[in-house]
């Protein structure tokens, strides 16, 4: 619903920016790293977001990159993980420290993270291991296919389907060489069962 914010930044606190768009000042939840990248109030910045919309508050939560706004969705998939959890994992971790510790059942290194227990970071190594991995036998795609890959992701997206299940059927392509996007998009719609 809201891919993305661009607008000026005018406040900057470890928790949370707040941006002016079209007039109107939007406070945006940030991963605390984010706040130690940017400190150009006054400048106009972008950020992928993810919009939560409960019965009693709607709240904004802004990453640079939307890799990084996909796994915080992925994160809040997990059971007993809200978005403060999620930003303090992403505010300590960078992506490739969360994926490599996922994967590898590092918990030590999760629980190093203020709010993370040893029953927390079990979890969400049960959970998310398989999601940080390749299985063997698949490729990875190149960087034409990433390319390709990101106008796929949208159109599933747009379909309904969650960034869960899409980064699922992302790691479940395999040898994906030669497809343009049409393909691509075929293949990846029938590993979602559709």
């Amino acid at each position: 619903m809201l891919d993305f914010l661009s607008g000026i930044l005018r406040e900057s606190h470890p928790q949370y920016f707040i941006i002016e768009w079209m007039g109107l000042g939007i406070k945006v939840h940030i991963p605390a790293s984010l706040y130690f990248k940017m400190h150009g109030v006054g400048e106009t910045i972008t950020l992928f977001t993810y919009l939560r919309v409960k019965e009693d508050a709607t709240s904004i939560y802004g990453f640079l990159r939307p890799e990084e706004r996909n796994f915080f969705e992925i994160l809040l998939g997990v059971r007993g993980i809200g978005p403060k959890i999620a930003l303090s994992l992403m505010g300590h971790l960078s992506l490739e420290e969360l994926h490599n510790s996922l994967s590898g059942e590092d918990i030590q290194v999760l629980t190093k993270v203020p709010g993370i227990g040893q029953k927390t970071a079990g979890r969400l190594v049960y959970e998310l291991k398989e999601k940080m991995i390749i299985p063997e036998g698949e490729t990875r795609l190149t960087q034409e296919e990433l390319e390709t890959w990101k106008d796929v992701e949208e159109a599933l997206l747009s379909l309904g389907y969650s960034a869960r299940e899409v980064a699922r059927a992302k790691n479940k392509l395999g040898d994906s060489s030669g497809l343009e996007m049409e393909g691509l998009f075929k293949k990846a719609l029938g590993l979602l069962g559709g």
